[in-house]
């Protein structure tokens, strides 16, 4: 059976690594300077090098003749690690060795002597899939660890790993491999296993990758196979089913353009082909963020080719930047996860991309009645526009006043049911006969359904004793000194 790709060409020192030149250093330094760590903890995306930078650290603290801090592999212990015969290289994956009688069954273990090496090296894979009582047992090992031992702790998830652990060790945080050195590490690659190649099909390669070398020499392996040996662009797209490239730049152009009629038919001809929608949004999100960065900025290394460069750069140069960004967000909110055949998310994408206004800068959205809006426009607005938004209150400040109009009302009720009852001049809370203030509104007055309930009631109240006191009035039965005669001293 053929060894692939990620595994025959996996690097043996640490200047093979391929865009970890941080880390690299300061490990190669601390070899030269026999500094090396009981405990390291390595995190960062998949395929980035956590477990090669292991093995080469683990190979360099036992190599007897280092270069630099780099391991010579020639030595026997080095050709011994290469090879995965040595005994004191331990490597365990915590995703199935993860409860607490493994850590254990380490921890009695850690204290036996290296075979041949100077140091007994543990790597711990994937360690944040340990369990809260493994990770608790690991803990007092970690911290102090016999003299000949190594920690090396390899994670994806650095966020699930305990506190208590990563302040043990020395932290070293492995980044996405840009595109440019994914491309240039595959074109070595080419060079070795003799694959005609061009600078198109290994971009794409890279792009698909995501920043991880090794999804990149999976699907370089993948290629050849597929095409004895010769890959090109055209071929590429084909198997990385990269063929919506083109319908998404299309797609872009209408968007700028405004034109809705041809994007949808663009987008409804893509899925008649049956091709998969979830390609089309990542590639026209893609490219909006390419347009808009070329907006923004001028020049952005975008890893298109020139042909799609200038096609959006024309893009940037006929939409406003504000257009190119609420495209964007309206894409970006697209959800093709619960049907993934459905066109309607792009379609509702595109027609909101091209019909909704782009939104001002500095823009507050108010309602004609809000008095500050009305001062703040009024420096541009001329006075006929005014005098008519003036008259048009809005219907937030509206809501808001009817309660405070309806406690009024239900208090005016209660000052002429009080003249009636106890004649003027009382301390009844009428501003008008006992000068006092009126009663301070009370929280149920001020909810809309009450306060309606209430202005209903205190109305015909308000109304049936206003005519009763007119009508003593005029037949004369209603004197202002008749009830004070009558009230208690």
């Amino acid at each position: 059976m053929s060894e692939v790709f990620y595994r025959k060409w996996r690097p043996k020192t640490f200047g093979e690594l391929v865009g970890q030149e941080v880390a690299t250093q300061t490990l190669r330094r601390a070899i030269a300077l026999g500094r090396v760590s009981h405990a390291y903890l390595f995190c960062g995306p998949r395929g980035t090098g956590k477990t090669s930078a292991a093995r080469i650290l683990a190979k360099a603290a036992n190599c007897l003749a280092p270069d630099g801090g780099e391991p010579d592999n020639a030595c026997a212990l080095c050709v011994a690690t290469n090879e995965g015969r040595s005994l004191d290289l331990v490597e365990i994956d915590a995703a199935s060795n993860r409860g607490i009688d493994d850590i254990r069954n380490l921890s009695d273990k850690i204290h036996f002597t290296p075979n041949e090496s100077r140091y007994r090296v543990y790597i711990i894979d994937e360690v944040h899939m340990l369990t809260e009582p493994a990770f608790n047992a690991l803990l007092k090992t970690l911290e102090e660890p016999p003299g000949h031992a190594i920690f090396i702790l390899a994670t994806t998830e650095a966020h699930k790993v305990p506190l208590t652990i990563v302040s043990r060790c020395q932290r070293y945080d492995f980044r996405r491999i840009s595109a440019d050195d994914v491309t240039a590490k595959l074109a070595e690659l080419c060079v070795a296993e003799q694959v005609e190649h061009d600078d198109e099909a290994l971009m794409l390669i890279a792009r698909a990758a995501g920043g991880s070398l090794r999804d990149a020499e999976n699907l370089l392996e993948q290629a050849v196979v597929s095409y004895n040996g010769v890959l090109n662009g055209a071929s590429l797209r084909d198997m990385l089913e990269m063929g919506g490239d083109e319908h998404a730049l299309r797609l872009v152009e209408h968007v700028a353009s405004g034109n809705v009629k041809d994007g949808l038919a663009l987008i409804d001809q893509f899925t008649r082909d049956g091709s998969d929608l979830r390609h089309l949004l990542a590639g026209v999100v893609e490219h909006l963020r390419g347009a808009m960065l070329l907006s923004a900025v001028g020049e952005a290394p975008l890893g298109f080719s020139e042909e799609t460069t200038d096609r959006l750069k024309a893009v940037a140069g006929g939409a406003p930047l504000e257009k190119l960004v609420a495209a964007l967000k309206s894409f970006g909110k697209a959800d093709l996860r619960r049907d993934a055949f459905s066109p309607l998310p792009l379609e509702l994408a595109l027609v909101e991309s091209c019909t909704a206004p782009a939104p001002r800068p500095g823009s507050r959205a108010a309602c004609p009645g809000d008095g500050r809006a009305r001062a703040a426009e009024a420096t541009r607005a001329p006075a006929a526009v005014l005098a008519a938004s003036a008259g048009a209150p809005c219907a937030a400040a509206e809501t808001r006043a009817a309660p405070v109009r309806a406690h009024r009302r239900a208090a005016r009720g209660r000052e002429l049911a009080g003249v009636q009852k106890h004649g003027p001049g009382r301390e009844t809370g009428n501003p008008v006969a006992g000068g006092g203030a009126l009663p301070a509104p009370r929280r149920r007055d001020l909810q809309p359904g009450r306060a309606a309930a209430r202005l209903q009631g205190a109305g015909h109240t308000g109304r049936r004793h206003h005519a009763e006191i007119r009508s003593q009035l005029s037949h004369g039965t209603h004197r202002a000194g008749a009830w004070q005669s009558r009230q208690p001293q």
